[in-house]
């Protein structure tokens, strides 16, 4: 999953890991950030995998589906050949399910004032 989760840094399109349908100008994004970290938590009494994402904006579904990307990797489900094939070619294998949306958790936001 750590070495996967590489080939989502940069610039790229998005197509393959966002909805279908999307009204948004350019899919283009660039990912600046992803952490993947797994720890034990005492309260839930499992294992638990965080990962952490930052970029320059989101499209629907663009995280869940990066996690559910990531998620199919750590289960032998893909290949890190298989994430860059998607990526690359902006087409999602089926083996990538989009991840719940329980769980996810917005962070923080960020504007550049000169935008607004």
């Amino acid at each position: 999953m750590h070495e996967s989760s590489k080939l989502f840094l940069g610039e790229h399109d998005w197509s393959a890991f966002s909805a279908a349908q999307s009204d948004a100008e350019s899919r283009v994004r660039t990912v600046t950030g992803l952490d993947v970290e797994a720890f034990q938590d005492k309260r839930a009494r499992a294992r638990v995998i965080q990962i952490k994402v930052s970029a320059n904006g989101f499209l629907r579904y663009m995280v869940r589906s990066i996690a559910g990307a990531l998620l199919a990797v750590g289960r032998g489900e893909l290949g890190i050949s298989d994430i860059a094939e998607a990526i690359t070619m902006g087409q999602r294998p089926a083996a990538i399910a989009t991840a719940p949306a329980c769980g996810l958790t917005l962070v923080s936001v960020k504007y550049d004032i000169e935008d607004c």
